[in-house]
């Protein structure tokens, strides 16, 4: 009895002494909620570019890889309408939206001026600033670079491009999801085609979404995760996620260690969490307080 009594302590103390798996730190919280992915490459094939870039500008190009381009680029078609022409509305749709009052204090254009003015905009290149000699190239594309960080949105002055329109997005930008050690944020987890067109300025759409969180109604304030595929046994790539699966905010939730860092924005509830699986088509989150802003051209 003495030897069970002792065991029974010993097992007492081992227990309570034992952090609880079910509520990480805060600072882990920090890292967890957040957007940073690592792009994993094939080591042969990594070692192939290492040796060709070298290691600090092959991690460069990773990290570039992993986050979405800065801008978006439009092709006007002449015959029904100017590239100043579209300048002009988009200019003053993204004033109207708010999308050129971007975080990283970007200068605005003078492309925000009255559509009934018909002034160009002129921090936008000039033809005669763009010279013709091929080998002055590299001007160009520097001259174009300083344009389209301090243009929301920018005529394209390659000779023979004047039809392509480069509207400015910014980003990453940090998030507050407000989550707490006892109780993480409401979420959803979404495909990876889903998420990459949320971090393009589009909404989550209903076929995107995989799992959700238990008694999220409608309005109600949520986060977005993107799932990744993995590698499977069969040599392929799949998800591994049924859909329709209930988020928990534990350790033992769906992909909860592989969607580390993979958080994207946060956004509104358009529906319940059983409407978004029973329905085949629409909204299931409006994207509010994005990762990436770019303005979405769907309309």
């Amino acid at each position: 009895m003495k030897k069970a009594r002792d065991l029974l302590q010993t097992s007492c103390r081992r227990f309570l002494s034992l952090p609880n798996p079910k509520i990480p730190k805060m600072e882990d919280m920090s890292e967890r909620y957040c957007y940073n992915p690592i792009l994993r490459w094939n080591p042969q094939v990594e070692e192939y570019f290492v040796k060709a870039y070298g290691a600090d500008h092959f991690s460069r190009v990773s990290d570039a890889l992993t986050r979405p381009s800065c801008y978006s680029c439009i092709r006007v078609n002449t015959l029904q309408s100017t590239s100043d022409a579209v300048i002009q509305k988009l200019a003053a749709i993204m004033n109207d939206t708010g999308h050129d009052n971007t975080n990283d204090n970007i200068s605005k254009c003078d492309a925000n001026v009255d559509a009934d003015t018909g002034l160009e905009p002129e921090c936008c290149l000039k033809e005669t600033d763009v010279p013709q000699n091929l080998n002055d190239w590299s001007k160009v594309a520097e001259a174009l670079k300083e344009d389209i960080q301090t243009c929301p949105v920018s005529k394209c002055q390659i000779p023979g491009l004047d039809y392509v329109v480069f509207v400015k997005g910014s980003g990453p930008h940090m998030i507050d999801y407000g989550h707490t050690h006892d109780r993480p944020s409401k979420e959803v987890i979404v495909s990876r085609k889903c998420a990459e067109a949320v971090l393009r300025g589009a909404q989550v759409y209903v076929p995107g979404v995989m799992a959700c969180s238990a008694h999220v109604e409608k309005g109600d304030r949520i986060a977005v995760s993107a799932a990744v595929e993995q590698p499977g046994l069969d040599g392929g790539w799949h998800i591994g996620i049924t859909r329709g699966s209930v988020l928990q905010g534990l350790e033992t939730d769906a992909y909860y260690v592989e969607r580390n860092g993979l958080y994207i924005g946060q956004g509104r509830a358009m529906m319940s969490r059983a409407g978004m699986f029973r329905a085949l088509e629409g909204i299931a989150v409006d994207m509010s307080n994005r990762v990436f802003k770019l303005p979405s051209f769907h309309d």
